[in-house]
Order: structure tokens, then C-alpha cells, then sequence
């Protein structure tokens, strides 16, 4: 007789003909099975099965959530109310949506919408006589739980809404409801999973799933359950981000493909081609390198200049001359094209490839193409995040067999885990191409055709077929990452960070637990970054070269959330604490900056000043502006800029600042603790620019507020802009560098 079937996702113990005895005593739980001639006995996580001379030790993991995993705290029976005695059922059809239950009436309903299967089918919602106990210092249970049946198992097509009615008045007036948490039972243990909306008001609670079973409403009494959830979404995130590091090869891919479309060539082998020869040639290191340096700007343009060289090698001459031709017309396009043909016959590919890049992959083509790419890759981390992504990933990992979420397959079948995920997998297919579109009607560019949003899809199965290998490849690497999380956690919770009364006067009051996790935990990125140690280390007191002890973290925390004066006494402890200068010097920011930019945000005028001026100009009250025109026009507009700094000194020099439309003016600025200031007047107008500078990816970064204000007897009005800039940061032994010396 078989004693356990599978440890893993789904598992089942096979309890016939067998006795099952259960006691709890100090929060260590011991089970002891009674069979013929055989005996398994589990205490506090240690399974040790008797039979004949054979002894097997099985330890499971002390944290986390592994489906299948025998839990070894004592469970708490959920004492409720059956407020659907009697089962509510109907049919799910292909042409109809189905409601069971009233929302008002039953406390609950279930919201199934038309095509969620392939076929009719019957279901009912049932408030159960029992649900299985659930880990009482956990959760508290709100009202009754729910059983949605299906008759069998199995995923649905789209996905289904299940609602809760609840008493607001039974949460503490201060409290909000981010500790809110459906409860799902995954045939082994329930799992808390945040609900799509919460209407405090109308005490309602919504929640989307692609598979039916037990669900109840709960709230978390642990802040434990929601760190581990967190820990667990950061570790996937920065694991899986890692692992998606090709951003290079995702904007080649959109470059050679807007390349193409703008030449008319529409062969989707032709892309596969020029892509195939530009990640194998020996300059896409080069490229590579400019992503990993934070320089997408140099990134793009090299794989234009290099995307150009293959479409010349490898499209037919005919097809990319009339290619070009069909771009602009002029006498420069068709020079241009006479003489990158040229070059091409001679051989001279990497000059025909200049040309073709400058006319195909102009500026716009390049930035739409980054960002199609960026948006791309980091929907793919996102997309992590969700619980029904994450279940299919345990599902292929563990294999399942019809009771966790609805999977039934083996470990390691991809194609049929991703067959199963149905609803979920529409979902991420069409969530991937309205990103795309997204991107390409804010940069005025025609909707994915048929033939090219087809393509985006299929490549979303491939696409996560490598992440769930990855994902498994990495499992190691998955609990350190977590391991180091939690020291991180812990350390800030020693230190009262999560207390709103003893926590860091700096610190968001306002924001709820996990929110502030999340600030923490970028703090703790950044701090990383400052110090270019990339690590977290538990030997506190020490100094190391590679990683910063979680002391030291928690120190620089205190001094950034401090208040007003944070970003200086946090300068301070790196100073004396690494001797690390935390703002560039001055001699560093000397020169030009180019990628500068300006945005009209805000325009304010007075009534009074709307009046249409009188003839004869402008006197030293009044700048001449007309401000009987619509200014608001303005607002939103994005311009070039112009941005060069001459220091004259550690602390201040001058600049010439100003749009690219009009004469730059040379003004006079200081510079402290990483912060440009500088005033000016003219022609009645005061200008006050404010540019903090940082180092972020490999360059210097400058942005901040820019407001222009006029006076005059009839009043006040301001002109407010944000401004940003930047330039790289000179690699040591460049002439640059050595010049800033």
C-alpha cells in the first residue's frame, strides 16, 4: 500500500482503511497514521516513514508556501453561518453570462461570464458544512466561505468574478482595509490572495479566478503572511529581471522590425534573418555593452547603424532601394539611396549602413522602438506578480493533479501547463499587444497589423516557456535572494521602522504595511547603488567590499527619512562611513549636457492680466508678454534644451540654459549638496531654475522645476516648466576624465 502518492503541488495522502490521529501541543503538530504493519509519525516538519527495514526522512522547507507541503502549525476550524444552506445553481453557456447567488441577499454571488467553457456546463455555489482549518495567529475569517463547483475541475476561459459582502463597521474606524484578503483553498492549505477591488463604504470585496473551489474573506493579522508574500514577488522580480537582461536584443528586434515596415518589406523571415546575423556579429558586444551602462541613447543608435549593414547584406538591392525611395522624396533620398547602392556593390556594407540607418532609423524610430522594448520586457516581470501566472509555474514545476488551481499535469510539461492556463494566457497575449500599441499610437504610429499582432502572440508562449525554465534553474539562487530579504525585513523592523509613531519622522505616515516595503526596500536598493556594494550581509560593524552589512542599511535609512535634511545627513554617513562622496563634484558636471529637455507643466495668469495690451511695446513694468492668448495651451509641450555648465570654482560658475528656439542665455548659478540653483531677470521676467544632479546607469542626471514670473500693477503670473538633462559619466582614462582632473 502506498503511503504518499506526491510531495509537491497537489498532493494527496490516501487515508483508507487507515486511522488518522492528530494533537497539538506548543505549536508542534504530531501525526500519527496507523496501517498494517507500517507506521508514519510527522513531527514539526519531519516525516519519518516505518515499514519493514526501510526508514525515509523527508524535511520541508521552515518558510514559504510549497504546494503540497504537510503545514505544521495547528489549524483553527472556521466557525460561520451557512448563509446558502441550499446549493444555487444554474448553466454556464457560450452565449450567456451566469450570476449565482445575490450579493445583498446571500452575502455573496459569483459573476461567470459567457465562453468561460467549451461546452455548457452545470454549476452551483454552496455555503459547505466544513472547510478545512486554517492557521489561526494568521488570519481572522470574516463571514461565511463559499464552494463554487463545477462538477470537475478545470480551468476556465475567462475569468470569473466572486464578490463578498461585508460589515464595515466591524473594522476599527482607523484602520483601512489593505489587510483584506481573499482566501483560496489550493487543495492542500488555504492561500490569501489581494483582491481586485475593496469598497470600504458599500463593504464589498471582489476577487477574479480562473478555477473554482473553496473561498472565503479574510484579513491578516500576521504582518508575516504579507512579507513572505512580498519577499516572495521581490525575489521572482530581480531573479527574473536578471534573467530578461536582453533589452538590447528586444529593441533590435523592434528597430529591424519598424525598419522593414517603413521600407514596405513585409517577409517576417527576412527579420529573422538580419536579427539572427546582428546577435552573432562581433559589434553587437559593443551594443550589449552600452544596455548594460545605462546608455540606451548610444545603445539604439548602434543597433540602427548595425541593423542597416544587414538589411544591406542580406534584402534583395531592388527591394530596399525602392525601400528607401519610399520614405520621403527629394533630391537628398535619392542621392542618399544612389549612393548606399553603390557602396553595397562595391562590398562597402558598413557605409551603405550608415546611410540606410540615417534615413530608416531617424531619432523617433529609435526612441519608440527603446521604449516598445522596455515596456515589453518589464511586462513580462510583471506579469509575475500574478498569483494565476505564479500557480502555473508551480504547476509546471511539481506537477498537479486537478485540486491546485485546476491544473492536472505532470512536472516539467510545459505545453500542457500552458494549455491549461487558457484565460490567463488570453489574458498575457493580450495584455503583450496592447502594450505594443500602447507605445505606438503615443508615438503616432498605425496599430500592430493582424499578421503582426499574431506574430506578438505566439511569441508569448516561447517567451514563457524560457522564463519558467529559468525560474526553475534559479530555485537556489530564488532563496537566497529571499534569505537576504527577510535579514533586510527583520533589520528594519528591529528598528521600529514599520511602528508609525517610533518610525522615521520622513517616513510616509500614510502609507500602509506592504507600501512601505516597497519604499524601504528601493532605499535599500539605492544605498546599494551609492556605495557600489551589491550585497546585504548580516556581519554588521564590518566593512566590505562587495556588500553592505543591513545595519548599515538601516543607519542610512534613519538619516535619509529624517526630514528636511535627510539627503544631507544621509551624504554625511556615507562620507564617514565609506568615505564616499554621495554628489558628483562640480569639475564632473563641467561641459555640455546634451538630451536636455523641457516641459511646460502649469501656466497661471490672472484675470486682470488677460486684457490684450495696448500698442507701443513694452516698458520695464510690463515684458511685453500677450497674455490675452490661451497660455494653456502650453501646458504639456516638450521642447529642446540647452544646458552647459562652467564651473568657476567648487561651489558655482555660470551656465547657458535655454530653449533650443530661442538664444540660450549665460546666467550665473551655485552648486550644493548635488543641487544646481540660479535666478535671473530680464525684461521685467525673474527665472528660477532648480536642478538636482545624481548618478544613475553610467550618466549624470540633472532635473528639477523651472518657473518664470512677471509682476505688474495688474498682478502675478507664472509659467512653471520641469527641465532634465543628461550626460555620460567619462569611463577613467578617457581625455574627458582626464581633462576633468
Amino acid at each position: 500500500m502506498g503511503i504518499i502518492h506526491r510531495i509537491g503541488a497537489g498532493a494527496n495522502l490516501d487515508f483508507r482503511n487507515r486511522q488518522l490521529m492528530m494533537t497539538s501541543r506548543s505549536n508542534v503538530t504530531i501525526i500519527i497514521i496507523f496501517m498494517k504493519r507500517r507506521l508514519l509519525i510527522g513531527i514539526s516538519g519531519i516525516i519519518i516513514v516505518a515499514g519493514g527495514a526501510a526508514w525515509y526522512l523527508f524535511l520541508r522547507p521552515q518558510t514559504g508556501r510549497i504546494p503540497g507541503v504537510i503545514r505544521k502549525e495547528s489549524l483553527t476550524a472556521w466557525n460561520y453561518e451557512r448563509t446558502i444552506a441550499e446549493p444555487i445553481t444554474g448553466i454556464s453557456g457560450a452565449d450567456k453570462d451566469l450570476v449565482l447567488g445575490d450579493i445583498d441577499t446571500n452575502k455573496a454571488s459569483v459573476s461567470v461570464p459567457k465562453g468561460s467553457f467549451d461546452a455548457d456546463r452545470d454549476l452551483s455555489l454552496v455555503t459547505p458544512e466544513s472547510v478545512p482549518g486554517y492557521v489561526g495567529n494568521e488570519i481572522d475569517t470574516i463571514g461565511a466561505p463559499l464552494e463554487v463547483s463545477a462538477g470537475q475541475p478545470s480551468r476556465l476561459n475567462e475569468q470569473a468574478t466572486v464578490s463578498f459582502r461585508f460589515d464595515p463597521s466591524t473594522l476599527p474606524v482607523d484602520q483601512d482595509t489593505s489587510e483584506l484578503r481573499v482566501a483560496y483553498y489550493d487543495g492542500t492549505k488555504w492561500e490569501y490572495i489581494k483582491p481586485i477591488s475593496i469598497d470600504k463604504e458599500d463593504g464589498l470585496v471582489t476577487f477574479g479566478t480562473y478555477h473554482f473551489s473553496l473561498f472565503g474573506l479574510t484579513k491578516i493579522k500576521d504582518d508575516t503572511v504579507i512579507t513572505e508574500k512580498w519577499i516572495h514577488s521581490q525575489t521572482v522580480d530581480g531573479q527574473i529581471r536578471d534573467g530578461l537582461n536582453n533589452v538590447s536584443d528586444e529593441v533590435s528586434g523592434k528597430i529591424v522590425d519598424l525598419m522593414l515596415q517603413k521600407m514596405g518589406i513585409s517577409d517576417e523571415s527576412v527579420k529573422g534573418k538580419v536579427l539572427a546575423e546582428m546577435l552573432k556579429n562581433d559589434a553587437y558586444k559593443d551594443i550589449h555593452d552600452s544596455y548594460t551602462s545605462g546608455d540606451m541613447t548610444d545603445m539604439s543608435q548602434k543597433i540602427a547603424v548595425l541593423a542597416g549593414s544587414k538589411i544591406a547584406e542580406l534584402v534583395p538591392e531592388s527591394a530596399w532601394q525602392e525601400g528607401l525611395k519610399n520614405l520621403t522624396e527629394g533630391t537628398d533620398t535619392v542621392e542618399a539611396v544612389s549612393k548606399a547602392a553603390g557602396y553595397a556593390a562595391e562590398g562597402q556594407y558598413k557605409d551603405a549602413a550608415k546611410i540606410i540607418g540615417e534615413k530608416i532609423a531617424d531619432q523617433f524610430l529609435i526612441t519608440t522602438a527603446g521604449k516598445i522594448a522596455v515596456e515589453v520586457v518589464q511586462g513580462k516581470i510583471d506579469s509575475w506578480k500574478n498569483d494565476e501566472v505564479e500557480a502555473a509555474y508551480y504547476a509546471y514545476q511539481k506537477g498537479a493533479n486537478a485540486t491546485f488551481y485546476g491544473y492536472n499535469v505532470d512536472p516539467g510539461d510545459f505545453n500542457s501547463v500552458w494549455d491549461q492556463m487558457r484565460g490567463i494566457r488570453r489574458q498575457l497575449e493580450l495584455e503583450a499587444v496592447n502594450r505594443e500599441n500602447g507605445v505606438r499610437a503615443e508615438a503616432g504610429l498605425p496599430p500592430l497589423s493582424d499578421r503582426q499582432a499574431d506574430a506578438i502572440r505566439d511569441g508569448i508562449k516561447e517567451s514563457y516557456r524560457k522564463q519558467f525554465t529559468l525560474r526553475a534553474e534559479k530555485e537556489k539562487a530564488f532563496e537566497e535572494e529571499a534569505a537576504r530579504l527577510r535579514l533586510l525585513v527583520d533589520a528594519y523592523k528591529k528598528a521600529d521602522f514599520f511602528d508609525s509613531t517610533l518610525g522615521p519622522t520622513g517616513l510616509d505616515k500614510g502609507l500602509d504595511y506592504e507600501n512601505k516595503l516597497d519604499v524601504l526596500y528601493h532605499f535599500a536598493q539605492k544605498m546599494m547603488k551609492d556605495t557600489g556594494r551589491f550585497q546585504l550581509s548580516e556581519k554588521n560593524g564590518l566593512l566590505m567590499d562587495k556588500a553592505v552589512a543591513v545595519d548599515d542599511v538601516v543607519q542610512g535609512a534613519r538619516m535619509w527619512f529624517s526630514g528636511p535634511e535627510g539627503r544631507k545627513k544621509y551624504a554625511a554617513f556615507l562620507k564617514d562611513r565609506f568615505g564616499i562622496d554621495l554628489f558628483p563634484t562640480l569639475s564632473n558636471l563641467s561641459g555640455s549636457w546634451p538630451n536636455g529637455k523641457m516641459k511646460i507643466t502649469d501656466v497661471i495668469v490672472p484675470e486682470a492680466m488677460k486684457e490684450k495690451p495696448k500698442e507701443g511695446g513694452s516698458s520695464e513694468n510690463d515684458p511685453g508678454c500677450d497674455f490675452s492668448m490661451d497660455l494653456s495651451q502650453l501646458i504639456g509641450k516638450e521642447m529642446p534644451m540647452v544646458l552647459s555648465i562652467k564651473p568657476s570654482g567648487n561651489a558655482g560658475g555660470t551656465m547657458t540654459f535655454g530653449s533650443s528656439d530661442s538664444e540660450p542665455k549665460e546666467v550665473p548659478f551655485t552648486y550644493v549638496d548635488g543641487v544646481i540653483t540660479s535666478s535671473f531677470n530680464e525684461k521685467g521676467a525673474v527665472g528660477s531654475l532648480t536642478l538636482t544632479v545624481s548618478e544613475e546607469n553610467g550618466s549624470y542626471v540633472a532635473s528639477g522645476p523651472f518657473i518664470i514670473t512677471f509682476k505688474n500693477d495688474k498682478g502675478e503670473a507664472k509659467i512653471i516648466a520641469s527641465v532634465s538633462a543628461s550626460k555620460p559619466v567619462p569611463k577613467p582614462g578617457t581625455s574627458a576624465s582626464m581633462e576633468q582632473k
